[in-house]
């Protein structure tokens, strides 16, 4: 909610993130975080995850034929600081540790897929992200930091594509 409203008021959308998300975290931590159960600490976890990470997203957009909206709607160092910078991390307090533990994976990445699709309206968009979830989900079960940094690398890198292709791929 709190997105959607930094969304409306800022003509910015990394500057509405910027505003929205550093609070979303901070309640986030307040929160207890469950235990986390590891039912797969094998290899297995790794080499299906990192895949659906890298790939998940491309593919499911291109399963739903999401295309590019136009132009990235911030500069560069802006939109790299906002979204490797801080949505990344805070979707993984958020969604990788508090919620993710509660209800498992699919429903996880389900919820996720459709909070964006929600939030911006490209319902196109639903399957990449649900498959990047699951992919992030099982990275998780072996090692939370390896899931962060993937995220925040992934996250980046479509930034930076974004800008050279001068289309936005959020």
């Amino acid at each position: 909610m709190g997105e959607a409203a930094a969304r409306r008021l800022s003509p910015s959308r990394s500057r509405a993130w910027l505003a929205a998300y550093p609070l979303l975290g901070a309640a986030a931590l307040a929160f207890h975080a469950p235990r986390k159960v590891h039912a797969d600490r094998g290899s297995l976890a790794l080499l299906i995850g990192v895949p659906l990470v890298l790939a998940g997203y491309p593919l499911g957009c291109a399963l739903l034929r999401h295309q590019a909206s136009g132009p990235p709607p911030d500069p560069l160092g802006l939109e790299l600081v906002a979204v490797a910078g801080v949505v990344a991390p805070v979707e993984e307090i958020t969604w990788g540790r508090l919620v993710e533990p509660r209800i498992g994976i699919p429903l996880t990445a389900a919820l996720f897929a459709a909070k964006h699709v929600v939030i911006d309206g490209k319902w196109r968009r639903a399957a990449g992200l649900a498959l990047f979830w699951v992919g992030l989900g099982l990275v998780r079960t072996r090692s939370a930091r390896l899931a962060l940094a993937l995220h925040i690398a992934t996250n980046a890198s479509g930034v930076a594509l974004g800008h050279l292709r001068g289309q936005d791929s959020f």
